[in-house]
């Protein structure tokens, strides 16, 4: 187990799914965590299995779209545990839509959360870890950062988008000590697949461009974003890794 103690991190999307199979990993690895996200309910389960692992933990209500309400939740966070080393850009939304069909709301509010939320995180966050000369960032990318989709083409772009942007700010930070990564998931099985898991048909045939022959669990993720935390990874930055069952190397 690489070890995470004496760390604080701040997870946005943290109320289910892959952002809380990260804060509970990264609580079991010894760190401390603040659980963003704006369904409180759902965040008090997460902040329940954290506590299990015997961690300081603090959910904090937050939209990712308004500066504001981060930066509130950032202070908060600081104001806790002291500081933050580890950010980990969670937040997310899909709309599974022809492109033809979508309209301005739709994809402003896919750019809004997945893409200028990210933004406004790793600023706000961002600006403290220059400050003290040490963090990592962790953007939760997709495979389709890299692949295109029918139906998803706003999430794809807005994926490519965020994938870009955490290697961008890996070559920018470098010199401060921050060290960004991507994580990039295939086909998990979170509320975000649930539109896709209706039919048996999309089922199988997603299946089959799965070598693994299984979708991925929210469980798979968080061991590969504690790897990525810690001071093992000191020399690992602005990299995507992919976590698929091998479905884009299919």
């Amino acid at each position: 187990m690489f070890d995470l103690k004496g760390k604080s991190a701040f997870i946005t999307g943290a109320s289910r799914g892959i952002g809380r199979s990260v804060a509970t990993c990264l609580a079991q690895a010894g760190a401390d965590v603040a659980l963003v996200g704006r369904d409180m309910a759902a965040l008090d389960e997460t902040l329940a299995a954290v506590k299990g692992a015997g961690k300081r933990a603090l959910a904090l209500k937050a939209d990712v779209t308004g500066a504001e309400s981060v930066e509130a939740a950032v202070a908060a966070a600081c104001n806790e545990f002291g500081k933050i080393d580890i950010l980990v850009c969670n937040a997310g939304v899909q709309k599974l839509k022809p492109f033809l069909e979508m309209g301005p709301q739709d994809w402003r509010g896919l750019i809004a959360t997945n893409l200028e939320g990210a933004i406004v995180t790793m600023q706000s966050v961002g600006k403290r870890m220059v400050a003290q000369k040490s963090g990592v960032i962790l953007a939760m990318a997709s495979i389709y950062s890299f692949v295109g989709a029918p139906g998803n083409t706003i999430y794809c772009m807005t994926k490519g988008g965020l994938l870009q942007l955490s290697r961008a700010l890996a070559v920018e930070w470098a010199r401060y000590n921050v060290r960004v990564n991507a994580i990039c998931p295939g086909w998990i099985e979170t509320d975000l697949t649930k539109p896709y898991m209706q039919d048996q048909k999309v089922i199988d045939a997603g299946l089959r461009q799965i070598p693994a022959r299984r979708f991925g669990k929210p469980e798979d993720i968080g061991p590969l974003a504690v790897y990525l935390a810690s001071d093992e990874a000191s020399f690992v930055t602005g990299q995507a890794y992919v976590i698929d069952g091998g479905q884009i190397a299919h």
